[in-house]
């Protein structure tokens, strides 16, 4: 069988895989940094060494079509071009109401995606942009758009429905969730890794630069922090989280904040960026001597178990605890914070392993498991590649 590349296009960067198609183990992965700024080129073998290949030249605003083209261009000198492919997979923010599970792509998908980007502004249109240039430079190659959304899709209606009149409801206005690709690894790779059957009561945190947490019954999703857009629940890296909607009707009527001015300030300049005033990046808080980094840090973890709490009372108790993305797999502190405040629960940490970044890190006989386990969006689009064309 021939393989599957994977793209993960997001807003300064495009992430790439070539899978097995017999087996989806990684063949090459890499990724794009820096796009529209000073972009940097990085390959990778399975084991994380650097490909030999020589990196392509980008220019200084490359944008993702030419990113798109210069790993096209680097695949086929490296023996991945798109004669060796079976097809591609793109993760795609959003399916609105008509996308609930992957689609193979044709110009009338195409169409509805583009209709659907006032839904993830900030989003879709990178992903949107790398799968019509695919579809350019490999007109007869399979393309198969997988949704963030979709994992959500079969949530009851109390989860779904916002408090407003329901001729809102009715033209979209309801909530949707996110982060579901790597939602979907999570709950199938676990019990493999930890060589027990999936709890009945499980809560992933999702935590990276955007954050969520879904509360998962029974390997279904019942319950998340995002809403209608990837602005609400948890506090992130530069967005806002949960917000009074009278905070937003005031900063427009009395600081005189237009719609972009909004937008700007409720993705780009809040979050943790606006309570520490020093950084987004939680790497940079936890370094930091800052009394102001130290009081974000504080507050993330606080309001993480404050939303934890809310998606436990959903699952009606909690049996397992996994943490996912770049914070949740990496920073201990953020970690033991936010079970500090679930102690009670009988959710705890190992002090022991907590720096140890072991997958399992709650003591042996807890009644609450608690693992690590590493985001990957892109096998969970390769499985849904695989799946969807032989389908």
């Amino acid at each position: 069988m021939k393989n599957f590349l994977v793209l993960n296009a997001g807003s300064s960067s495009l992430k790439f895989a070539v899978f097995a198609g017999d087996d989806l183990e990684v063949v090459v992965h890499g990724q794009v940094d820096g796009l529209g700024s000073i972009p940097a080129f990085a390959a990778k073998w399975p084991d994380g060494t650097a490909h030999p290949g020589a990196a392509p030249v980008l220019p200084h605003d490359a944008g993702h079509a030419k990113a798109l083209d210069a790993v096209l261009g680097w695949l086929c000198d490296n023996g991945n071009g798109p004669d060796t492919l079976a097809g591609s997979g793109h993760r795609i923010v959003h399916g609105g109401d008509i996308y609930t599970g992957p689609v193979i792509v044709d110009d009338l998908v195409l169409a509805n995606l583009d209709d659907l980007r006032s839904k993830a502004p900030l989003h879709l249109p990178f992903g949107i942009s790398a799968l019509r240039r695919m579809r350019q430079l490999a007109p007869d190659l399979p393309q198969v758009a997988c949704f963030d959304t979709a994992f959500h899709a079969d949530q009851p209606d109390t989860e779904v429905r916002l408090p407003i009149p329901q001729k809102f409801h009715d033209k979209g206005y309801h909530r949707y969730g996110f982060h579901g690709l790597n939602y979907e690894h999570v709950v199938a790779a676990l019990p493999d890794l930890s060589g027990k059957p999936l709890p009945k009561r499980l809560l992933i945190a999702h935590l990276g630069s955007g954050a969520s947490m879904v509360a998962v019954r029974d390997g279904v999703g019942v319950a998340t922090t995002m809403g209608y857009s990837t602005a609400d629940g948890l506090v992130m890296s530069t967005r806002s989280g949960a917000l009074d909607p009278g905070v937003l009707i005031a900063l427009m009527r009395d600081e005189g904040l237009g719609l972009n001015e909004l937008e700007d300030l409720l993705y780009r300049q809040s979050g943790l960026l606006g309570l520490s005033g020093i950084s987004g990046d939680m790497r940079e808080l936890l370094a930091s001597d800052s009394a102001r980094a130290q009081a974000a840090v504080d507050y993330y973890c606080y309001w993480a178990a404050r939303h934890a709490g809310s998606l436990i009372t959903a699952l009606g108790g909690i049996d397992g605890l996994v943490f996912t993305a770049g914070v949740g797999e990496n920073a201990a502190p953020v970690r033991a914070g936010i079970v500090n405040h679930l102690n009670w629960l009988g959710v705890e940490l190992e002090n022991q392993r907590i720096v140890a970044s072991e997958m399992e890190i709650s003591p042996p006989g807890t009644p609450c498991q608690v693992w690590i386990i590493k985001a990957n969006e892109e096998l969970a689009i390769a499985h849904h590649v695989r799946s969807t064309l032989k389908g």
